[in-house]
């Protein structure tokens, strides 16, 4: 080899001013880390959850049953799966509520992940491919957490090094500050590292250009450029290409950084004579990488690396035996510290290729990224008389993927919070006057009979139905979210279901002019009938809602012996294709951004998906803008059968002769309006405001009651306390619990108490048929 000393005289003072910088640099980084160690003990009080309950399913293997494990966990450490998917579930416990925002901090964590605080999903990162286990700090809504036990679920999915670290969880300032501090030395460190490297590598192979006889400079410096390259995008924020071809590529550097090293070796002189080594070279560059790119359709790029990694490292090794026998040939004292240094290079990569199995712990890091740039280096201030690139404080840069992250989650937040507020308001206060107005119209109804009067009543009563409609979608998307309905399938004849729907929207249809048919086939079907018909009737009001000429139709068409396709055709507007999936989601119209209420609230299609879940269905959608939409659903088919009409009561009977009522409600216009309608059916009814009325009255020793209605939220006490001081006086009296509040929790919690609820608001029939099913005997 020839040094380039006469080449590079001219700048021997300015490679003098480069080591001098390094050497500040590098004092100023053991001070920095000095003052960051001894800050890091004043960190405040955090809570760190050291185990988990952990349920796996590997890419490759059953799914795992459910068991305990310590954090950090590594699978591959405990036999499992080095990648797939898995669930740990974390239990932490919270003396009083946070008053600042709160944040969970992991250390390592994929990239790939579902975040559930007490139930609910507060992170969902899917990144398209790439599934690395690194840092992470992320918000904890704060309304969200409980005084007393809480839990934390989260959801990974690992291509390799799969696993979770311990997790910290704690006020958000205090846990991003020490994240800033830990992505100081795992990311901007080794990248500052490898971008200097490259600095040196690309100087050198401009040598190189000025002088084409230095081979060795030039191998050496296209090993460092494509090392540090390699090293830096690993760590870089953002990935520009597809995962597959971004794995593929980084597959290849990793194959020529190998045999770059070797060829630098050998280029020292001291194997020119063997050329098995350069034929073993030639092949691997071209063989591996193209074996490489055939496993990559079928996913079996991290097998093919499993068989591979461990020739990189024999390559390593004999680059290392030629670089010592260099050393000893030339006895120069250079080459003997090159191979010390190449020495480390391979240590590192044993411990990476471990790292990478799963082999250590998930929460340690590379090594290649700092020892590569550190080794080459050294040697490049040795073989550019003591030239180095400097090493100085990169600015950070604030990660734009997690500050989109946060605002995202900060909107979403605040769209909940006004939709709870929403349901909630809407869930008392305008059910309420409603539930009083339906049974005044009930009552008027029965009682006018003049011809001239009777169709204005009609017209009130429609115009009430469809104030109950309205409300009665809020409540159903809460009850159906709540768990607490159970299909109850039985066989149904289509026609039945479609006469009761064209009754219903027969006349919101000829207002538009537009056509609406039904076509049963005389066809039946094991369904849940109430389910079907909300399912129905809302693709139905939705068809007709965006429709302004032509018409709706409803068709249902055998599917081989077991099956019926019913489907719901429109002429309207259309969706768009890259709107077709969010229709489904509550509160979503797309053709209505000034949210017009007169084209409802957008709920129809949320409450027809859930409906389709519970019949064990779902919704198929056919859509093209400007002509028209066609809604699908698939269900069991069974044998014809004659379709029994309900035949209407009487309205002159007294269903309720004879009974002893008690109504409670501390709404005066529904008190007097449930009374009203429930001495027209011939109870005897004594009606209160709240708890302590009936507790005076139960002081005066009436008798027994033959039934108690009672509204669940009082100005004084709730309708479950009323119940109990009823039945700790006369017993198991028969109750009706009378609600207007559409929380999921709260539909799970009364319905827990296995009280019958009856949901406002409600219409005559419905209150007489409730109080019928909780007065009959258990």
């Amino acid at each position: 080899m020839q040094y380039p000393e006469p080449a590079l005289m001219s700048f021997s003072m300015w490679f003098s001013m480069w080591f001098q910088t390094l050497r500040r640099a590098l004092w100023l980084t053991v001070i920095a880390t000095l003052v960051m160690a001894t800050s890091a003990h004043a960190e405040p009080a955090t809570i760190e959850i050291t185990a988990a309950e952990f349920r796996g399913v590997g890419l490759d293997g059953p799914v795992e049953p459910a068991r305990a494990v310590r954090l950090p966990d590594t699978w591959a450490q405990r036999d499992a799966s080095n990648r797939g998917r898995g669930h740990y579930l974390m239990r932490f416990t919270l003396a009083e509520l946070p008053t600042r925002p709160w944040a969970l901090s992991l250390a390592r964590v994929s990239s790939s992940r579902r975040v559930f605080l007490n139930g609910v999903l507060v992170e969902d990162e899917s990144p398209g491919g790439r599934e690395n286990p690194e840092p992470d700090v992320i918000s904890l809504p704060t309304q969200l957490l409980v005084a007393g036990p809480n839990t934390l679920e989260i959801e990974l999915r690992y291509r390799a090094r799969a696993g979770l670290s311990r997790a910290v969880l704690g006020p958000a300032a205090e846990l991003r500050d020490a994240d800033d501090r830990r992505a100081l030395f795992e990311r901007e460190l080794p990248r500052s590292l490898n971008v200097g490297m490259a600095i040196v590598a690309a100087l050198m192979l401009l040598i190189r250009v000025r002088r084409p006889g230095e081979t060795t400079i030039a191998l050496f410096g296209a090993l460092a450029l494509l090392g540090s390259l390699r090293n830096y995008t690993y760590f870089a924020d953002v990935n520009l290409l597809r995962s597959t071809l971004s794995d593929w590529l980084y597959f290849c550097a990793q194959i020529w950084t190998a045999a770059l090293f070797v060829a630098f070796a050998r280029s020292l002189g001291v194997a020119s004579g063997r050329r098995w080594i350069a034929h073993l070279l030639l092949a691997s560059v071209i063989a591996l990488p193209l074996a490489a790119a055939l496993a990559v359709p079928f996913g079996l790029l991290p097998t093919l690396r499993t068989f591979t990694y461990p020739l990189l490292l024999v390559f390593g090794a004999i680059a290392v035996h030629l670089l010592w026998r260099g050393g000893r040939h030339h006895g120069v004292l250079a080459n003997g510290t090159m191979a010390l240094s190449f020495g480390s290079v391979i240590a590192a990569g044993v411990h990476d290729y471990l790292f990478q199995q799963g082999r250590l712990s998930l929460t340690g890091t590379f090594w290649i990224p700092y020892v590569m740039p550190l080794a080459l280096g050294g040697y490049a201030l040795l073989l550019l008389n003591r030239f180095v690139g400097a090493i100085g404080q990169v600015e950070a840069l604030r990660d734009t993927l997690e500050d989109q992250v946060a605002q995202r989650t900060q909107l979403l937040e605040v769209a909940v919070a006004a939709k709870t507020r929403f349901l909630a308001a809407a869930s008392h206060d305008l059910r309420q006057p409603a539930v009083a107005i339906g049974l005044m119209i009930g009552l008027v109804r029965e009682r006018v009979l003049a011809p001239d009067v009777r169709p204005l009543i009609e017209r009130a009563h429609q115009a009430v139905g469809a104030l109950e409609n309205l409300l009665q979608g809020l409540l159903d998307l809460s009850r159906l979210d709540s768990g607490t309905v159970l299909p109850r399938r039985a066989a149904l004849p289509l026609q039945a279901v479609f006469d009761a729907i064209q009754s219903h929207e027969a006349e919101a249809a000829a207002a538009k002019g537009l056509r609406l048919r039904f076509r049963a086939q005389g066809l039946v079907v094991r369904c849940d009938a109430q389910l079907l018909d909300q399912l129905l009737r809302n693709l139905v009001a939705n068809a007709l809602r965006y429709t302004e000429s032509g018409g709706v139709l409803v068709a249902a068409r055998a599917r081989g012996r077991d099956q019926v396709l019913i489907q719901v055709w429109d002429t309207g507007i259309g969706i768009a294709p890259h709107h077709q999936a969010e229709v489904f989601d509550e509160f979503v119209q797309v053709d209505n951004p000034g949210r017009d209420g007169a084209r409802g609230l957008g709920l129809g299609l949320a409450l027809v998906k859930r409906c389709a879940t519970l019949l064990g269905t779902s919704v198929q959608l056919r859509s093209a803008p400007g002509r028209g939409s066609c809604f699908s659903v698939l269900l069991p088919r069974m044998k014809r059968r004659a379709a029994q009409r309900p035949v209407a009561p009487t309205p002159s009977a007294a269903p309720l002769s004879g009974r002893r009522i008690l109504v409670v409600d501390d709404d005066a216009s529904v008190r007097e309006a449930l009374a009203a309608r429930l001495e027209a059916w011939g109870a005897s009814v004594t009606s209160f405001d709240g708890l302590q009325g009936v507790r005076d009255w139960l002081d005066a020793d009436h008798a027994r009651p033959d039934m108690l209605l009672t509204d669940q939220q009082l100005n004084a006490g709730n309708g479950l306390q009323v119940i109990a001081a009823l039945r700790e006086r006369h017993g198991a009296v028969p109750a009706l619990l009378v609600t207007g509040n559409t929380a999921p929790a709260e539909i799970a919690r009364l319905v827990a108490t296995g009280v019958p609820v009856l949901h406002k608001p409600f219409r005559a029939e419905t209150l007489l048929a409730a109080i019928e099913k909780a007065a009959a005997p258990a």
